[in-house]
C-alpha cells in the first residue's frame, strides 16, 4: 500500500493518464467528427471512449516504463560499455530485434475499423477481417448512394478467429434494415440457417448480399446492419452502414 501512495509512483500515474486521456479525446474527436454519420449510440460512443482512454493510458504507461527501465540498464551497464564499446553494438542490437518483434505482434481479436469512403463501420469480437467493403455489380463501392431495386454485398475478407470442429467450422449471418427513426424495414434472423456448416478450409471470406426494393422510397436513408456470429464459438463480426437510396441513375 506504501509503494501504491508513493509520490513516485503518483507522479508516474499522473504524467501517463493526463497525456494518455489527451491523446485518446483529440483522436475520439477526430474519428467522430470525420465520421459523423455512422450511426453509434450514446452507450456505444461512452463504451468507446473509455476503452480509448484506457488503451491511451495503457500505452503511455507502457512507453514510459520500458524508457526508465532502458535508462536504468544503461547505468548500470555504462562503465562495461565504457570498458568494451563492442557491448553497446550488441545492445542495441537486442533493443532493435525486440522492437521489430513488437511490431509483428498479432493484433487482438478485439476492435473496429471504418471505411474512409463509405462509412462502413466494422465491430469484432473473438474473430476478425482483414478487410471489409462494400460491392456493387463487380465494382467496390467509394459511396452510398444505391439505385432503388439494386443489390449490393457486405464483403469480410481474410477471416480469422473461427472454432473449428472436425475441419469445420459453422457461421451465422443476420441482417436488420432499419430507416432513420428506428422502424423495421427488413429483419432477416439468419440467412445462414438452412447451411450453416462449412470446410474451414473453404472460408476465406464472408459476405452478405443486401437488395433493395419495397418498402424502400428514393431519396431516403436507411441502415443496414449485418452481424456474423461463430455458432461453435463466441466469435462476431457486425457490419453497419448508412446507405441512401436514389433513383435510377
Amino acid at each position: 500500500m506504501e509503494f501504491i501512495l508513493s509520490s513516485r509512483v503518483k507522479k508516474f500515474l499522473k504524467e501517463t493518464f493526463f497525456l494518455g486521456l489527451l491523446m485518446a479525446v483529440i483522436v475520439f474527436a477526430w474519428v467522430r467528427i470525420l465520421f459523423f454519420e455512422v450511426p453509434f449510440s450514446i452507450w456505444e460512443d461512452g463504451l468507446t471512449l473509455t476503452k480509448t482512454i484506457l488503451t491511451a493510458w495503457a500505452i503511455m504507461a507502457a512507453f514510459r516504463l520500458v524508457w526508465h527501465l532502458l535508462l536504468q540498464l544503461f547505468v548500470a551497464l555504462r562503465p562495461v560499455l565504457i570498458r568494451r564499446p563492442s557491448t553497446l553494438r550488441w545492445v542495441i542490437i537486442l533493443v532493435l530485434s525486440a522492437s521489430l518483434y513488437a511490431c509483428q505482434a498479432q493484433p487482438s481479436g478485439k476492435g473496429f475499423t471504418i471505411d474512409g469512403s463509405t462509412g462502413l463501420n466494422t465491430k469484432y469480437d473473438g474473430m476478425s477481417p482483414a478487410e471489409t467493403r462494400m460491392v456493387m455489380n463487380g465494382e467496390t463501392l467509394n459511396h452510398t448512394d444505391i439505385p432503388l431495386g439494386e443489390k449490393f454485398t457486405i464483403i469480410n475478407d481474410g477471416i480469422k478467429g473461427l472454432t473449428v470442429k472436425g475441419k469445420k467450422v459453422s457461421v451465422g449471418c443476420s441482417l436488420l434494415i432499419t430507416d432513420t427513426t428506428g422502424k423495421t424495414v427488413l429483419s432477416e434472423p439468419d440467412l445462414f440457417a438452412r447451411n450453416p456448416i462449412f470446410d474451414k478450409d473453404s472460408i476465406q471470406y464472408l459476405q452478405c448480399k443486401v437488395n433493395t426494393g419495397s418498402p424502400m422510397d428514393w431519396d431516403q436513408l436507411y441502415i443496414v446492419k449485418v452481424t456474423f456470429w461463430d455458432k461453435y464459438g463466441e466469435g462476431k463480426i457486425e457490419n453497419t452502414v448508412r446507405i441512401r437510396i436514389i433513383d435510377e441513375p
